[in-house]
């Protein structure tokens, strides 16, 4: 019977599903073993040793035990029949960051870095939150960091430490009637541009330029106002303003500029993962030089369909 524990035990070692898992069958397959032998001896036997009789099979089993867990260790039994299957393997860490809600951008920036995590080894999970809220939880530690915000920010959150590599760039477009003239410079613009209030990049965009922006407070109150002719421009992120005019009610705004304006993201960790940053930097640099950043932007925006595509195919769909 010691052979067959012996046996049993090394392929609970070999062959773990569950290295613990398979040591708990050993157990159980070694009690129904002194169950069987108590309940197969002779009953004369029995009736003339007493307890001597349940005592010398108990002794025989423990002793069995006892051959069990004084064998080699998992790490003696990796080294002479191989590593364990992958059920034992242990999950990876996770990193978690904070992104806010309804900014487009952020979604080519979460692919960067998923790709990015994936290389050093980690799974990444963000969390989408308002604006200002998303900031205040990643600078406070909730979160190991933001996904991607504009520069110098470390003078206002003092706890997040930006990756040098930019992983992404936000461009600023003009929005108008579609027999509205084309602009061509952000200069051009002197009929009072509407403006999302909370958007940074716009409101230094006019700023700069001394532009008189009027504030509204979201996409949607900014399209309607063009729309009926209330203002002649609004100023948008262009992920934000292709998307928008996509699924839009208004059906007579469109893109009426090229990019007026860009300014590149990068992502920040909390300080508590300082041990992060030359390393993720040094993936997203190779990401940059080989063209994989630039590939996923084009991609995203590839996955958009115009309005005029999504208009012809409404009509076949009719």
């Amino acid at each position: 019977m010691k052979t067959v524990f012996l046996g049993r035990s090394k392929a609970a070692i070999v062959h773990p599903r569950s290295f613990f898992r398979e040591w708990l069958v050993v157990l159980l397959y070694a009690g129904i073993s002194v169950f069987t032998t108590v309940t197969s001896a002779d009953t004369g036997r029995e009736a003339a040793e007493g307890d001597d009789g349940l005592a010398s099979t108990q002794y025989r089993s423990t002793d069995e035990f006892e051959v069990l867990l004084d064998g080699p260790s998992l790490r003696d039994s990796n080294k002479r029949f191989g590593q364990a299957l992958s059920g034992s393997v242990l999950p990876r860490p996770t990193i978690h960051l904070a992104a806010p809600e309804k900014a487009f951008v952020q979604d080519i920036s979460i692919k960067v870095l998923r790709k990015a995590y994936d290389k050093l080894g980690y799974e990444l999970v963000v969390h989408k939150l308002p604006n200002l809220r998303s900031l205040m939880s990643a600078n406070n530690g909730k979160y190991d960091g933001e996904v991607s915000r504009v520069a110098n920010l470390s003078s206002i959150y003092p706890n997040l430490h930006p990756i040098p590599t930019a992983i992404n760039v936000v461009n600023v477009v003009a929005l108008g009637q579609k027999n509205s003239a084309n602009i061509q410079r952000v200069e051009n613009i002197r009929d009072n541009p509407l403006c999302v209030r909370g958007n940074v990049i716009v409101e230094t965009l006019v700023s700069a330029h001394r532009i008189e922006c009027i504030f509204v407070v979201n996409i949607s109150q900014a399209l309607a106002m063009v729309s009926r002719g209330r203002a002649k421009y609004t100023l948008l992120p262009e992920t934000n303003a292709k998307i928008s005019v996509l699924h839009s009610p208004v059906s007579n705004v469109r893109i009426v500029s090229p990019v007026l304006h860009s300014e590149p993201l990068y992502h920040y960790l909390h300080k508590k993962n300082l041990s992060l940053v030359e390393p993720l930097d040094k993936v997203l640099s190779e990401m940059r030089s080989s063209g994989s950043i630039d590939q996923i932007r084009s991609e995203y925006f590839d996955s958009i369909p115009s309005p005029d595509r999504m208009g012809s195919d409404d009509q076949r769909k009719h």
